[in-house]
């Protein structure tokens, strides 16, 4: 198993809604609330252009990350995006992992982590 977090924190805001609108097609996007709710209650799907909209460059649940072998996830990226109007829940927008190189190289992104590789212990190993 493979998690690789990459900083996004430069990214302003108009750069993440670039991202989003220039991935959006090549992906999907779910939905999310950061603590568990009741049963059956489910967050409300957005359009893109409210998820756009509601997108903060500050916002401290933005995120990208490339797993292989998560459990409960599929292999790829998936990168996380706060929405100011809506603080409970946020936006992911997931997307093939043969992405990687080229988004890393166009948004500047950098390794946060040390590579962990829970499989073969490779820690320290980056991806890209």
């Amino acid at each position: 198993m493979v998690e690789q977090f990459y900083s996004i924190k430069h990214l302003s805001t108009d750069q993440l809604r670039e991202l989003f609108s220039a991935y959006r097609s090549r992906g999907w996007v779910d939905y999310d609330y950061y603590k568990l709710m009741p049963e059956g209650v489910t967050p409300p799907e957005l359009s893109d252009e409210e998820i756009m909209f509601n997108m903060d460059g500050a916002n401290p649940h933005n995120y990208f990350v490339f797993m292989r072998g998560m459990e409960d996830e599929k292999d790829g990226i998936m990168v996380g995006f706060g929405l100011t109007d809506y603080p409970s829940f946020g936006a992911f927008l997931h997307l093939d992992e043969n992405l990687l190189d080229e988004i890393v190289k166009i948004y500047e992104l950098k390794p946060t982590n040390t590579g962990v590789d829970f499989f073969f212990g490779d820690r320290g190993k980056y991806l890209n």
